[in-house]
């Protein structure tokens, strides 16, 4: 009774506690209520990145909307893999750490009200960068720093790994601020941010090689980012769902209707099938050195996944008012779907170390109907905006959509009946070339 009493008080007063570092091989461990809480704000930003995606590409301004995508993704993502990365370390759940989240959560927030200004900027030739964007980011950042200040202090074994984060994620953050306020050329200023992604992403590669790996738990992990790579499947079927609706009370409800709602919850469903085919948790909690590679691959997948939903959007937006061709349509569609599977076959090869010669004759027969769709997007009315007025448009409209669908079919399909053998042999095949790995991992 005294254990169980002890339990609940720690449960219920969220007094300042201990940050030692938590068990890198604690079995088991999920998620907490505040993680999931502090996703729901990334359910916002994928949805306003989405949205925006969908509206540049429909004005017409396709490589400036892909651009300022592709930062608003790594902007959003990089965020959220920092803050998972230190809750799996050092997650105590008490006072500071609330309020540090919390603090983290309006900084999302903030930078996902910059994203409209930043897609505007990069249609007229300017840099996808604002201040509204840098000071959300900062804010999300910068508890991060205070967090990681408190590691060190608190964890003497691990000091010198977190006093390299506080110190990377400062020299970041003071470049991001200088991107915005200082005026450069669009070309210095575009420069200047791959130079400061890039520094963001390898200096903790190496600062972790130079002063060991901080404490997080490589089961942990694998199930924050299937959560996310869940909440980024939820845009295809938010997308879908706005899609159907804008058809039916234009025709009301039809065969092609149907199809088409069906088709895009049934990619939904396969890309999430597709993506649990790969036995993350299991092979990252006996290779917790490979969690680095695989984190990163991530960052694209989270970005063309997304893409997916803005590709429904943009069918929404080509049914409400027009200006949008079917081939338009039909590569929104299929190229994030054809991207989400190489990069899942990408996230399988990083983790087993193996590149899979076998694999490719299933990726091949899967992109087949993803080209169909793209072919009859072309054949259909070429060079006009959909219009479902004209005959054979909303028939063309729906084998597209069905076929992107029957796409991602293929690959689960594929996998279920032969690709899982590929899986079991490069598994029978890794745990014969070493042994498995000590019980800190070493990231090098």
């Amino acid at each position: 009774m005294t254990d169980i009493t002890d339990h609940l008080r720690s449960e219920l007063r969220h007094r300042i506690r201990p940050m030692g570092g938590r068990n890198p091989r604690e079995r088991g461990r999920s998620a907490t209520p505040l993680e999931l809480l502090y996703d729901l704000t990334y359910v916002v930003a994928f949805a306003a990145a989405s949205d925006q995606l969908a509206e540049q590409l429909a004005h017409g301004d396709i490589w400036p909307a892909l651009g300022a995508y592709v930062f608003a993704i790594w902007a959003v993502s990089w965020a959220w893999l920092n803050f998972t990365w230190f809750a799996s370390a050092y997650d105590n759940d008490d006072l500071v750490s609330r309020l540090g989240t919390i603090v983290q959560m309006i900084g999302v927030i903030v930078l996902t009200y910059g994203l409209p200004v930043s897609f505007e900027r990069a249609a007229h030739g300017e840099s996808p960068n604002n201040l509204l964007m840098v000071l959300g980011y900062i804010i999300m950042r910068v508890p991060q720093i205070l967090l990681w200040l408190r590691a060190a202090r608190q964890d003497p074994d691990h000091r010198r790994n977190a006093v390299s984060y506080v110190v990377i994620i400062s020299i970041a953050q003071v470049g991001w601020l200088l991107t915005a306020i200082i005026p450069l050329p669009v070309a210095v200023t575009v420069g200047a941010l791959v130079v400061l992604a890039f520094f963001e992403m390898v200096a903790p590669v190496l600062a972790t090689r130079w002063y060991g790996f901080s404490p997080w738990n490589a089961g942990h992990l694998a199930e924050r980012f299937s959560l996310l790579t869940i909440i980024t499947i939820g845009e295809v079927i938010a997308g879908t769902t706005s899609a159907v609706g804008v058809l039916t009370q234009k025709t009301g409800w039809s065969v092609e209707a149907v199809l088409i709602a069906s088709s895009g919850l049934i990619t939904a469903a396969a890309v999430w099938w597709t993506y649990f085919l790969v036995p993350s948790r299991l092979i990252l909690e006996r290779r917790p050195e490979r969690a680095f590679p695989w984190r990163y691959a991530h960052l694209a997948l989270f970005g063309s996944i997304t893409a997916i939903g803005a590709g429904l959007h943009l069918t929404t937006m080509a049914m409400e008012s027009g200006g949008v061709s079917l081939l338009g349509v039909a590569l929104a569609l299929a190229v994030p779907l054809a991207t989400t599977i190489a990069l899942i076959f990408l996230t399988w090869s990083v983790l087993l170390r193996s590149f899979d010669l076998t694999h490719l004759p299933l990726l091949l027969i899967t992109l087949a109907p993803l080209a169909a769709a793209v072919v009859v997007g072309a054949m259909t009315h070429p060079g006009e905006a959909i219009d479902l007025e004209q005959p054979g448009t909303l028939t063309a409209l729906s084998v597209v959509v069905g076929l992107v669908a029957l796409g991602a079919v293929v690959e689960v399909v594929g996998h279920e009946l032969v690709g899982f053998r590929h899986t079991l042999r490069a598994w029978r095949d890794d745990l014969d070339a070493s042994p498995l790995s000590a019980v800190e991992p070493d990231p090098s």
